[in-house]
């Protein structure tokens, strides 16, 4: 009896191993690429620089850290990789002089046309306060999350990886839907 049950547990062992690594292969580690969503938009820096407003800044208390501040609001259509308009881009650069240096808050919106909204934050040292230096601190990577639902968003509460790249002439939007995990 005893050697019955080592050959029938010696088999199911070796069923095992040979069950095992398709299984395991068998089962991706991710889902395959095309579940991975690729979004990419751009837009023209000249638009985004017509476009800016600038809100009055001042030192409130006359012996205050900060030297010099700006405050700079614009928006600016978005187009897709067909050159097609697909939406909205619009910021926000709240930029202060300080000894340690300069310092601008971005709040950043895209507002496309298929529904994604997402909202980000980009924190940045400046150089200078020129407008192209401020509108160049929009370059970033972040996780945005597209959290917010004001009619049709069939994106919302998905997850983006979001590259902010400039050639000069456009910013880039690139988003990768990244897999719950």
């Amino acid at each position: 009896m005893l050697t019955l049950k080592s050959v029938c547990a010696g088999a199911f062992f070796l069923f095992l191993l040979m069950w095992m690594p398709s299984f395991i292969s068998s089962q991706p580690a991710d889902k395959p690429d095309e579940k991975r969503l690729k979004l990419s938009y751009y837009l023209y820096i000249d638009d985004f620089v017509k476009s800016f407003v600038k809100s009055p800044t001042a030192n409130l208390s006359g012996d205050g850290t900060t030297l010099e501040s700006s405050f700079l609001a614009g928006l600016a259509p978005i187009y897709n990789t067909r050159g097609q308009k697909a939406g909205t881009c619009s910021a926000s650069f709240e930029s202060f002089h300080t000894n340690d240096g300069y310092f601008t808050n971005i709040a950043n919106y895209l507002a496309i046309d298929n529904g994604l909204i997402v909202t980000w934050f980009t924190p940045t040292k400046l150089l200078n306060l020129l407008v192209d230096s401020i509108v160049n601190g929009m370059v970033t990577e972040c996780i945005v999350l597209a959290s917010t639902k004001v009619g049709f968003n069939p994106f919302y509460g998905q997850k983006f990886n979001m590259i902010v790249s400039s050639d000069g002439t456009r910013i880039h939007f690139d988003l990768t839907r990244l897999l719950n995990r």
